[in-house]
């Protein structure tokens, strides 16, 4: 199995452009928010990596050239629509994953590793949303994902969903049917991982993987979360 980090946008909620700096590479740690994902992914066994970038890519890759790709097997997807939806970056590593159930996560989610291991080790053959029941503990949780399940089935999700009783992690485990799924919805022009998600949810083909109680994670979306 292989991981797909996608790093391509700018994260415009902590930084400007003019900052020079993907969000990713903020300190954290001894590291940065993108060597901690890193870490956590290997330690569940997976040993290559996509990295998709756009927005000063060149930053990304020199740093981790510079540490040596931390011994890491990468490799690098340039996304020139960056400043589109995140599906886009998804979408275009296709190629990549041949034909095989892929490892997602967001590039500012940092999540331990047993919730990481958990997912990738899951026995179903639907695509896989970790996902946190625990919504009274939530960081700013107005601007969360919100989800809604039936025991392990998940039947709607979105930011501005009425009823929800989780919360997405940000880490997926996919099937090729998401591309089938994110095509689809290029059509309507709606390209985001939730719309392509959505289509998967009305095919019965998402299931929720729960973080437990001991796990933690967090979305690094702001300078709040960033500081929390």
């Amino acid at each position: 199995m292989k991981a797909v980090v996608i790093a391509a946008g700018i994260g415009s909620r902590i930084l400007k452009e003019t900052d020079n700096i993907p969000k990713t590479l903020l300190p954290y740690g001894n590291g940065t928010i993108l060597s901690t994902i890193l870490k956590n992914i290997y330690q569940v066994g997976i040993r290559n990596f996509i990295i998709v970038v756009g927005y000063q890519s060149r930053y990304i890759k020199d740093y981790l050239k510079k540490n040596n790709y931390f011994g890491y097997d990468i490799t690098f997807i340039e996304n020139p629509r960056w400043r589109e939806g995140n599906g886009i970056s998804v979408l275009i590593t296709e190629p990549e994953v041949s034909k095989e159930d892929f490892l997602l996560s967001m590039s500012d989610h940092i999540v331990s590793f047993g919730a990481l291991k958990r997912v990738a080790d899951y026995k179903s053959a639907k695509n896989l949303l970790l996902v946190d029941p625990q919504t009274e503990g939530i960081f700013d949780i107005d601007d969360a994902t919100k989800v809604l399940f039936d025991n392990s089935r998940i039947v709607d999700i979105g930011k501005n969903i009425s009823q929800f009783n989780g919360i997405d992690c940000g880490i997926f485990r996919l099937t090729n049917r998401f591309f089938e799924a994110m095509r689809e919805v290029l059509k309507a022009d709606c390209d985001s991982i939730s719309a392509a998600v959505n289509i998967l949810i009305k095919n019965k083909d998402m299931e929720a993987v729960f973080i437990e109680q001991n796990e933690s994670w967090i979305d690094i979306d702001t300078y709040q979360a960033y500081q929390y």
